[in-house]
């Protein structure tokens, strides 16, 4: 039997949150299959890579609203789905290495990180994506 808890640890998260901490709209999108869905923080759907280019290169690049900002992922389960498929839920928090304990507890960036994984020639991918803010 396949188990997809053995296969894909959190690596595609570490990827994911290595891009996002360097600014690194190429190497982000290139986790992504050809054809994704991701509803961003913000709430906004996009569904093609282009797009989901053009928004990343945005957000971290100069200027950009997250340029300057870094993000750890918690990978808190992810759950088998037919074989080539994952779900993976990962909690997304600022890292502050200023901040005060008040500030980390009122997180403004706190998330719930939603991935649906399938495995492209060996490889894990974002097909879904959605990132819900923590109220």
């Amino acid at each position: 039997m396949y188990n997809v808890t053995n296969d894909v640890p959190d690596n595609l998260i570490k990827r994911y949150e290595h891009a996002f901490n360097t600014n690194d709209a190429k190497s982000m999108n290139d986790l992504f299959v050809d054809d994704p869905i991701f509803v961003n923080f913000g709430g906004n759907l996009v569904d093609d890579k282009e797009s989901l280019y053009r928004a990343q290169a945005f957000v971290f690049g100069p200027g950009g609203p997250l340029e300057n900002l870094s993000v750890s992922y918690t990978v808190e389960k992810i759950t088998d789905l037919p074989e080539g498929l994952a779900a993976i839920h990962a909690r997304q928090r600022t890292l502050r290495s200023d901040a005060d304990a008040e500030d980390q507890r009122t997180d403004s960036m706190e998330a719930i990180f939603l991935v649906v994984a399938e495995l492209v020639d060996g490889t894990w991918k974002i097909k879904i994506g959605q990132n819900t803010p923590v109220t």
